[in-house]
């Protein structure tokens, strides 16, 4: 216990060396430009984080990566706590690198990823994490993949479904956030049925704000993406759908 205390306390004051980091008030154009080369509308993407992205605390976040990483190096093994910018747990990137090995996609560069498990892959997995870079590029991966797992197209170009890029704007907005939020199953091309992602769609468990007296209100975190997606692009529900 006394080792694991250490471990921590040294982790914590290697993360906070340059101070906890801090979200900017929009999120850059050059992400949008990231996400555009894996082939996502850029607007869907950010209404898809913007609820983790607005709320983004940088002293909480350097204390949870603290725990995470330190916690790689017991026996105990890794802590499953959302942490980066747009919040994401390591057990939901670790997912979604094996799903992209295995998919056969293309990103706009080379991204190979150590999934054996081994604690120094999730080392690696965790220090990549922490940088803003990756959680643009993690993000990137989880449309492409979503897009490709319950797209209309199996791995041969078969069209085999009427998948998520055939779905109102406002279903594609919301589908994708629901599924950022709490997780989905990642099945081989066009083999993911749009409606699993609809589970628990509108329920409000999502603090919106992290401030004591704030907390016991929840939201939809579907509806909030939405909400963001609408105020950012000006778009509504009449729209013909995303082709990405």
């Amino acid at each position: 216990m006394i080792r694991r205390t250490a471990i921590f306390v040294i982790l914590c004051l290697f993360f906070s060396a340059s101070g906890p980091g801090s979200a900017p008030d929009a999120i850059p154009q050059d992400w949008h430009e990231a996400w555009r080369s894996f082939g996502v509308d850029p607007h869907l993407a950010e209404a898809v984080v913007w609820p983790e992205f607005e709320r983004y605390d940088g002293l909480r976040d350097m204390l949870e990566t603290a725990a995470v990483y330190g916690a790689s190096f017991t026996p105990a093994g890794e802590i499953d706590m959302s942490i980066g910018l747009f919040q994401m747990k390591p057990s939901f990137v670790e997912g979604m690198e094996k799903a992209w090995m295995e998919s056969g996609l293309e990103g706009p560069c080379e991204l190979r990823f150590d999934v054996s498990g081994s604690p120094s892959s999730c080392r690696e997995r965790i220090s990549r994490m922490r940088k803003d870079e990756w959680q643009v590029i993690y993000l990137g991966i989880f449309l492409r993949l979503l897009y490709h797992a319950y797209g209309s197209f199996d791995s041969a170009g078969r069209r085999i479904q009427d998948g998520l890029e055939t779905l109102p704007l406002r279903d594609q907005v919301q589908l994708a956030a629901n599924a950022y939020n709490r997780g989905c199953e990642w099945f081989r091309a066009g083999c993911g049925n749009p409606d699993l992602l609809r589970v628990n769609l509108d329920k409000e468990t999502f603090p919106r704000i992290l401030i004591p007296s704030e907390r016991k209100r929840q939201y939809s975190y579907s509806a909030l993406a939405w909400e963001h997606y609408k105020l950012s692009v000006g778009k509504t529900d009449g729209a013909n759908g995303l082709q990405l």
